[in-house]
């Protein structure tokens, strides 16, 4: 087992700090983004939420999953089993360099989410399927009927995030 394996095993879902120590420890290694990535949609559920947690917070400083990586993720979509990890994944979606196919898979996998029970998630998949579509045109379709959705959704912060992306998209707004 490895040391980011048995550092993840001890991320109870909810102590983040579990997880900066883990990015700090392990995150200069070349393989990092390549492990976490192969442990997206673990059995474990805590496993797979903390691996995609690390992801996104890698993307959000600008350590972007490269193509190998993003590949690997795009193949484990089906593993995902849990809310908190589609959420980590919805999240990051718009710093990953897809290829038009993987903008479609991830499409197809993200769009049931715009239903889902948890508003942060509806909101986060709406925006994933806005970069998807950027990739792949043929999706702007899906990506439009969705925002629209959630510019209606009963919660605040699904149409807050769907201002963001009318006002972002060109001609969108102000």
């Amino acid at each position: 087992m490895s040391d980011l394996l048995r550092a993840l095993r001890a991320f109870d879902g909810k102590a983040v700090s579990t997880l900066s120590e883990a990015r700090k420890c392990f995150g200069g290694r070349a393989d990092f983004l390549g492990e976490l990535a192969a442990l997206v949609g673990s059995p474990e559920g805590s496993v797979s939420d903390g691996a995609t947690w690390l992801i996104k917070d890698c993307a959000e400083s600008g350590v972007v999953p490269g193509p190998p990586e993003v590949a690997a993720i795009v193949a484990r979509l089906d593993a995902v089993s849990t809310w908190p990890a589609a959420l980590h994944l919805c999240q990051t979606a718009e710093f990953l360099a897809f290829t038009p196919d993987q903008a479609r898979r991830f499409a197809e996998w993200a769009t049931p989410y715009r239903d889902h029970d948890r508003p942060f998630l509806r909101a986060w998949s709406m925006n994933a399927l806005q970069h998807a579509a950027r990739i792949a045109p043929d999706l702007a379709s899906v990506a439009e009927a969705t925002l629209v959705q959630a510019e209606k959704d009963s919660s605040a912060s699904v149409r807050a995030r769907a201002r963001k992306v009318r006002a972002a998209s060109p001609g969108g707004g102000a």
